[in-house]
């Protein structure tokens, strides 16, 4: 009997020592995470359209239009959406109507610097007419560096796109993720 039980005693040491109290910790696999969701319900495809209402005219509606695709499909790694320019509907889920209401320009305190602030709305709807997203009437302030001290030398910067990719990127980030 004592033979039996120093034979279970050591086969327990046995078995603690090579392995149940020694060994390293299993990895631990952590569970996927969830899809990220883009809020949009089940929108995966946009047409952009984009109508200049302001009276100035500055912003080209096809250059921001180009600039609204870009920001979206350069996201879409993310937000699982693309968008296309487009004149007539395709087999798109929604289509996205901004609409540039104003366009102002005015210079900072500091030489050189003038801040944009244009005022948009927009509008993300489905096919049958159903609201999907909205803002309107929301000022975006955007400053830059320009050559000049006058008005019209600040839209020159529209040839490189700076004010249309920051007009862009800041109603894609609105749009996807809230304020």
């Amino acid at each position: 009997m004592v033979k039996k039980k120093l034979l279970t005693l050591a086969g327990v040491v046995g078995i603690l020592a090579c392995g149940a109290c020694f060994l390293p910790p299993l990895p631990q696999h952590k569970p996927a995470p969830p899809p990220i969701r883009n809020g949009l319900d089940g929108v995966q495809s946009i047409r952009i359209e984009v109508v200049n209402a302001s009276s100035s005219h500055h912003l080209v509606p096809a250059v921001l239009a180009q600039k609204i695709v870009e920001t979206i499909n350069e996201q879409s790694w993310k937000t699982k959406v693309n968008a296309h320019v487009g004149l007539g509907p395709r087999s798109e889920d929604a289509t996205l109507v901004i609409t540039v209401l104003s366009e102002t320009v005015e210079p900072t305190a500091k030489a050189g610097h003038m801040r944009f602030n244009i005022e948009d709305s927009a509008k993300l709807m489905r096919p049958d007419g159903a609201l999907v997203w909205k803002e309107t009437e929301t000022a975006n302030w955007i400053a830059y560096n320009v050559d000049g001290e006058k008005e019209a030398d600040a839209w020159k910067i529209l040839g490189w796109g700076g004010v249309d990719k920051e007009l862009s990127e800041k109603l894609v980030f609105r749009m996807f993720f809230g304020r």
